[in-house]
């Protein structure tokens, strides 16, 4: 029961990322002038909101932040994750169990069971919403040059450090 309940709410913080990914995957009447505010080169701010412009732009660089895309690699990420409408139900799935979870706690009668298998419910959501996510994060890796790798990879170090500290 500790797994679940850790496991959904640790769900909760990749969700906040994963609905701002939802909302900004279906527009489909960006301009080019509108395009440079999802995928900036990194260097203008280091906080989780210069990630987040809204809650409905999310800036995609902070995926790769500290690599410097090209037009064209821009322009094949916001293709490939536009092109992915997968965000669009789960999130709306997993809204709906944390409501019906929600009412489950505010019961008169606490039922461990339903309780339980809402968890379940929830948590298997975020697991098939988490490797949606990891496969199309690969997909956008693929598009890195071998010099984007390295920079990445030396970003990555920095951070893990970084953490550790």
């Amino acid at each position: 029961m500790r797994n679940i309940a850790i496991l959904a709410l640790a769900s909760m913080f990749v969700l906040r990322a994963t609905d701002a990914l939802a909302e900004t995957a279906g527009t489909d009447n960006v301009t080019a002038d509108d395009f440079s505010q999802y995928c900036m080169p990194y260097g203008n701010n280091n906080t989780v909101s210069y990630c987040l412009n809204d809650e409905r732009n999310y800036n995609y660089s902070c995926i790769f932040a500290g690599v410097t895309l090209t037009e064209q690699q821009r322009q094949q990420i916001w293709d490939l994750v536009k092109k992915q409408r997968l965000h669009e139900k789960p999130v709306a799935d997993i809204r709906a169990e944390r409501r019906k979870m929600y009412s489950l706690l505010n019961s008169t009668n606490f039922d461990e069971a339903a309780v339980r298998s809402q968890l379940e419910k929830i948590a298997k959501e975020n697991v098939d919403l988490s490797i949606e996510i990891a496969r199309i994060r690969n997909q956008i890796y693929q598009l890195l040059t071998a010099e984007q790798k390295v920079q990445l990879q030396k970003r990555y170090e920095v951070r893990v450090d970084r953490e550790m500290n």
